[in-house]
């Protein structure tokens, strides 16, 4: 079988993704559900799903976006994707993120509520803002669809 490229490995496990969420039946404004319904989604769905959503995200409006549209609730799992797919740099600038949108330290269920309704202060979005600066900086040295689709092409042989 002929090996597919980076991009339609990670188009094909998004667009499944996408659908399987479409299809799914729950309440949008619940982070427990939206969660969940993502967590039901396979390893490599997962994967390309939490990384194409933070890189159009931040691609769009920058880290404010990304924790304004929600997506920061999947913060701790892009960050550990980040580190597995060796995109070293990408996971350290999401990690330094989260002390400016999450200053008390909540963790785990209590830091995805918060940061599910959460609207960043303009102090916020100026700290943001740098982080935004340092990602997209990185596209020459760490290019988030090759380390991911390369990881992918790995484990799913």
């Amino acid at each position: 079988m002929k090996k597919i490229s980076n991009r339609a490995l990670i188009g094909r496990l998004y667009s499944s993704a996408n659908d399987q969420l479409e299809d799914a039946s729950y309440d949008i404004e619940s982070w427990l559900q939206w969660y969940n319904v993502v967590q039901k989604l396979t390893d490599p769905e997962k994967m390309v799903y939490v990384i194409v959503k933070l890189n159009q995200a931040v691609t769009n409006g920058g880290f404010a976006e990304f924790y304004e549209t929600s997506f920061g609730i999947f913060a701790p799992e892009i960050i550990h994707v980040l580190t597995e797919i060796k995109a070293v740099e990408s996971a350290e600038i999401v990690s330094s993120t989260l002390p400016i949108v999450n200053p008390t330290g909540l963790l785990d269920n209590a830091y995805k509520a918060f940061v599910f309704k959460l609207q960043p202060t303009e102090e916020q979005k100026e700290q943001l803002y740098t982080h935004d600066v340092r990602y997209d900086q990185l596209q020459d040295d760490e290019n988030l669809e090759d380390l991911l689709g390369n990881y992918l092409q790995e484990i799913i042989k």
